[in-house]
């Protein structure tokens, strides 16, 4: 078997505008001990604007985020970001997903549940966390939990002496972290407890957070959300006060966190080359006449800061002037070379500034030879040709908060059955004649 991490459900409340609890399912059946996800690893996600595409990935995005960083709730830009993505109505959710691993020598069915909520003060605190694991491989098998969390404070985790020692050691963490970022700050924990099979269990839930890459259009990232606040909020008084060099300071982060420049460990470099090596040929591919894209280099202390050139027969430019359409494909080189490779990937606007043949041929690629997990948000129907013979490969996401699976409709194409209205709760009854009057109209 390809794949050793795959996500078999993801159900998610609460982000941006899914009000209503909604379920992603990437494998319906039955899970057995010879299941093989090969045949379901990569799914589209198709709906109106507005209808919660960008939130279902924005929620991988905060799993990962809350599983990997344990600082993440403690950085005011990132509380800033996360109340502004919280449903403004329930001001409070959860992500929740299904996931399989094997690593080889056993198969698990993990099950991992994070809850959140925006309490008065403003804030984003997780309000309760669980891991269950499921015993076997067959329908009839439970799940069993190997810890929980509630308000703040560990519920269930191993034996007596193993949950009061784990207990202590996070006390009045667990509403600002999770707790496998408390269980990593622990500088002795008994041997007895590492051998445990409920403490091994929190490892293949860190294996799958590090599997996990997501790439969100650029019109929803925001890593600089904060640093524009701050610098909407300083006034001519406030710049004698702070002095220019602070407000230098923060223009120059908001630069750096739109740049291409890298920071690329010494030890690291030369597998960095050789993949912007792939990078190249990959460009090449859809551009002919590149000849070589070059790494410029600076020493800084233990990293090189890197930036790319890309150089043709004439002349030479930095990537930053490249067109719109190849530094798209220049950043998906690295999620499709992820995805091809074994990781777990969530791309938000696939097809944005791509010709829909390039974009059908990477799919196609994938379909056949992609070893990990693709899971991407498009308008562009084409890739529907492709995917329609796989199974439960097409999603279609409605503004109510439903999801619809494709399923074989006769002789009806899944292009057509969507453009014409007939998937359930995505009607498309907008007709050209309710624009007049408002294009073009006149204003007086």
């Amino acid at each position: 078997m390809d794949s050793k991490i795959y996500i078999l459900k993801l159900k998610i409340c609460g982000i941006k505008n899914i009000e209503r609890p909604i379920e992603i399912e990437f494998y319906k059946k039955t899970i057995n001990r010879d299941f093989n996800p090969d045949k379901y690893k990569i799914k589209a996600i198709y709906g109106e604007n507005g209808s919660g595409k960008t939130a279902i990935i924005s929620s991988v995005k905060l799993l990962q985020n809350l599983l990997l960083n344990k600082s993440y709730l403690a950085d005011t830009d990132n509380q800033n970001f996360l109340i502004e993505i919280v449903n403004k109505k329930t001001k409070k959710g959860f992500v929740q997903c299904e996931v399989y691993v094997d690593d080889g020598d056993e198969k698990y069915v993990l099950d991992y549940y994070i809850a959140f909520e925006v309490r008065e003060d403003n804030r984003f605190y997780i309000t309760a966390e669980k891991l269950k694991l499921k015993n076997g491989n067959y329908s009839k098998n439970k799940y069993s939990i190997i810890y929980e969390t509630k308000n703040g404070s560990l519920v269930k985790f191993g034996d007596k002496k193993m949950h009061d020692f784990f207990k202590e050691k996070s006390q009045n963490l667990l509403d600002k972290q999770t707790f496998f970022t408390c269980i990593v700050d622990i500088k002795f924990i008994p041997k007895e407890f590492m051998n445990n099979k409920d403490f091994i269990m929190l490892f293949l839930l860190f294996i799958f957070a590090l599997s996990l890459l997501v790439s969100i259009d650029e019109a929803d990232n925001h890593a600089d959300y904060g640093l524009r606040q701050k610098l909407q909020n300083i006034d001519e008084g406030d710049i004698e006060k702070t002095g220019l060099n602070l407000i230098n300071q923060i223009n120059q982060k908001i630069l750096s966190a739109k740049g291409n420049e890298m920071l690329i460990h010494k030890s690291m470099y030369n597998l960095y080359e050789k993949k912007i090596f792939r990078m190249y040929l990959f460009i090449q591919i859809f551009k002919p006449e590149l000849c070589a894209i070059e790494i410029e280099k600076k020493d800084y202390d233990q990293y090189y800061k890197c930036s790319l050139k890309m150089v043709y027969e004439e002349y030479s430019l930095d990537q930053e002037f490249e067109s719109r359409g190849i530094k798209k494909l220049m950043n998906l080189f690295h999620y499709l070379d992820a995805a091809s490779d074994g990781s777990i990937v969530f791309i938000d606007e696939l097809d944005s500034n791509i010709n829909d043949v390039y974009l059908d041929k990477i799919i196609e690629f994938f379909v056949y030879y992609g070893k990990g997990q693709l899971c991407f948000t498009s308008h562009n129907l084409s890739p529907m040709s492709v995917l329609k013979s796989n199974k439960n490969a097409i999603n279609f996401i409605s503004g109510i908060n439903t999801v619809h699976t494709w399923t074989t409709c006769g002789n009806l194409s899944p292009e057509n059955a969507y453009k014409k209205g007939f998937i359930e709760d995505s009607p498309f009854n907008v007709d050209a004649s309710d624009f007049l009057g408002i294009l073009g109209g006149s204003d007086e």
